[in-house]
């Protein structure tokens, strides 16, 4: 294996991803003392996705990609996204007595009684999505062919880091705000359609793929 700085980053992200975890399972959202694990829950996040951008940058810039980054960088990308995700629909993120009148008059549908808003479905669209693509670009390079990373990808991920870091600031610094409330709910709305978005984007490249054999 390359054992440069780049390949290290993307280890070194891992390793956060497992102290982020530790952190949200942590957390107990009827205890609003617990607040401050969300706010370390953040940096920890930040600090993942920061070495996502450096990792990518110096790979590029000092022409060392490996087979080992292409294949491990989008793979950790994937586990902690998904881990959050999973993990923000634990019993410990039901609602609780943090939680203001406003958020407890929403409809079910919206918030599913979970002070995250991320309900259990919604992991499931998510895990889903990343199966199907991680099979088509198994098969499409099976074949010879090049699947990368389209720009609906980007977008999906952003959106997903988005919401993850609106979960935790709201829960972890404004429990009782409906605006912040409003913010978070939505954010996590807009991430999971921008997954079914661009897992459908993938799904028709795949049927183009599939038509041309």
């Amino acid at each position: 294996m390359n054992w440069r700085l780049p390949n290290q980053l993307t280890v070194g992200r891992l390793l956060l991803a497992g102290v982020f975890f530790v952190l949200l399972a942590l957390y107990d959202a009827p205890a609003a003392e617990h607040g401050w694990l969300l706010d370390v829950s953040l940096v920890v996040y930040l600090l993942a996705g920061l070495t996502d951008v450096l990792d990518g940058y110096l790979a590029r810039k000092w022409n060392v990609v490996s087979a080992f980054g292409r294949i491990t960088d989008p793979f950790v990308d994937k586990v902690l996204v998904c881990g959050a995700f999973a993990l923000l629909t634990g019993s410990n993120f039901v609602f609780g007595d943090s939680a203001g009148d406003f958020e407890r008059s929403l409809p079910f549908w919206l918030t599913g009684h979970m002070a995250s808003g991320v309900q259990a479905w919604m992991v499931v669209v998510v895990m889903a999505r990343e199966f199907i693509v991680s099979g088509v670009r198994g098969y499409s390079e099976s074949q010879g062919q090049t699947f990368p990373a389209t720009v609906y990808g980007k977008v999906k991920l952003f959106t997903q880091s988005l919401a993850i870091c609106a979960v935790l600031v709201q829960l972890g610094n404004f429990p009782r705000t409906d605006w912040a409330v409003i913010v978070r709910l939505a954010l996590v709305w807009v991430s999971v359609l921008a997954t079914v978005l661009s897992g459908l984007a993938y799904v028709n490249r795949a049927r183009r793929l599939l038509a041309s054999d």
